[in-house]
């Protein structure tokens, strides 16, 4: 991965590392040969933003994602209530009323279905939908009004269930009982499930969504060692970052620090991604800025003091926009900051983002969720700069490959194919904003070179003398096979710090 189409024949591994490359296969006397059999090897696949606990959580919990047929949803939440104490919460994950139509589930339909504490969260995680019990139990009434970045929805102006961004947040942080013990045993199944993908290492944010951060890190001890080798770049969000930092806990191979995160805005779907002018399927409103000015620029101030950069979530362009204007008024001294999504932007922030000298995740998948409906929601004309990968890299913008799961599939193949063809598996159509497609190079090397430069390590990325042993083994080549079929690829092998820790 050094440049499109170099390879080499065999890799010689001592340890942990890499130590030769060869053009042919040499005979060396003492070492164990393994034959790949005409599979492709590449460096580690590296996701550089999801939720491992998240993740993990979603992978054991009740799922809508995949369901495109409410009486399915309505179903598995009716099997699942009559399992549920009286006194727990049934927190469910995926709802996607873009795959049903449009159809919005509310809490009065919840109500019919239990008389139990449900809170069913949008596949994007920045809204959901509550039964009325719910709102009982946080004494939140018809005449509840918005607060600083939440959002409470009404229908004829009733409560309708909606429940958006700080509003959902604060019910989450009662709802959500996790302790060691539990989370555990969600990093546990997350990371067995990403290395069978191929993934080395991922980029995570975890700690400020349970009781305790010191649970969710030793969560990520209690599994991860060199018995079980995986790599995570923790990012630390502001809520807890002072803590952290006071904590005892050792960072090493396995575990790296990272920039301090906040959100800046909220998300497409549920019409939270802040923009400059007003969503074209509803002009009554431009979206939801989660700070204020002032409030942005002392989350900025605070990492500063902190020697820290920062890593932002930020889908609208006037969201991106606040946020540069927070850098540039009070820059770093070292390092990068990370842009997080980034989806919708124009021109000017583009050569403001080349300048500043900032580092991007980007998140593929999102492409192929959310057109075509995301053109209704922005219109044709903020289309072109929707999602503008293949203009950020031109302009020498570093862009790491993330998933954001639970929210996306993150399956590296699968949002390699969406760089690269623009739409969905299923979509039949040519893909969309064609001029942003990567080719399969700059598609993989999200995964890849870039996701070592977004993290700031060498050590990574190619397969070089040197570098650490972490190897993605496919059972076909993404050169090679139609564009069409890249999703379709299986992981043959994935090795982590020289040990082969997943084989189909």
């Amino acid at each position: 991965m050094n440049c499109e189409a170099e390879r080499v024949e065999a890799v010689l591994v001592e340890g942990n590392r890499i130590t030769a490359v060869y053009d042919s296969v040499p005979e060396l006397e003492g070492v164990q040969y393994i034959d790949l059999k005409g599979k492709t090897m590449f460096p580690g696949f590296v996701d550089t933003h999801l939720h491992l606990v998240g993740t993990g959580i979603a992978l054991r919990s009740v799922n809508f994602k995949e369901d495109t047929d409410i009486r399915v949803i309505k179903e598995k939440l009716r099997q699942a209530a009559s399992q549920l104490d009286d006194d727990a919460f049934l927190i469910c994950e995926g709802y996607n009323e873009n795959q049903l139509g449009g159809y919005k589930l509310t809490n009065k339909e919840i109500d019919d279905i239990t008389h139990k504490k449900v809170i069913i969260k949008r596949v994007c995680r920045h809204a959901a939908v509550v039964s009325s019990s719910v709102f009982q139990y946080f004494n939140i009434t018809e005449d509840v009004e918005d607060i600083p970045g939440g959002h409470y929805e009404r229908t004829d102006g009733l409560l309708n269930g909606w429940v958006h961004d700080n509003a959902i947040e604060r019910m989450l942080d009662i709802a959500s009982s996790e302790d060691e013990s539990s989370l555990t045993r969600h990093v546990a199944y997350a990371v067995s499930q990403l290395t069978q993908v191929g993934l080395t290492g991922v980029h995570t944010e975890d700690l400020a969504y349970y009781q305790s951060f010191s649970d969710v890190l030793n969560a990520y001890r209690n599994v991860i060692n060199e018995d079980n080798p995986f790599r995570l770049n923790i990012l630390r969000h502001a809520d807890v970052i002072d803590d952290v930092l006071k904590s005892d806990f050792q960072y090493n191979d396995y575990f790296r620090p990272d920039a301090m995160k906040f959100y800046m805005d909220g998300a497409l779907g549920g019409r939270t991604a802040l923009f400059s002018e007003p969503y074209s399927d509803d002009p009554s409103t431009n979206g939801l800025a989660i700070l204020t000015e002032d409030e942005l620029a002392a989350k900025v101030q605070h990492a500063r003091d902190l020697n820290v950069n920062i890593a932002v979530h930020m889908i609208g362009d006037k969201a991106v926009e606040m946020v540069l204007d927070a850098i540039e008024d009070n820059p770093p001294t070292s390092g990068r900051d990370r842009l997080i999504h980034v989806s919708f932007l124009r021109a000017d922030l583009i050569d403001r983002m080349r300048r500043l000298n900032v580092i991007c995740d980007i998140q593929p998948m999102f492409v192929a969720s959310d057109f075509p409906w995301a053109i209704d929601r922005v219109g044709m004309h903020r289309v072109r700069y929707s999602y503008p990968w293949k203009t950020l890299l031109n302009n020498s913008i570093i862009c790491g490959g993330g998933s954001d799961s639970p929210i996306e599939n993150f399956r590296p193949l699968y949002g390699i194919a969406a760089a690269v063809n623009r739409k969905s598996t299923d979509d039949e159509s040519t893909g969309y904003n064609m001029d942003e497609a990567l080719s399969v190079y700059e598609a993989i090397s999200l995964y890849t070179t870039e996701a070592a430069k977004v993290a700031g390590v060498t050590d990574f990325g190619t397969i070089e003398s040197g570098k650490i042993a972490d190897f993605t083994i496919l059972k076909e080549n993404p050169f090679e096979v139609d564009k069409g079929d890249i999703h379709r690829i299986e992981v043959a092998m994935t090795v982590i710090d020289g040990k082969i820790v997943y084989q189909a």
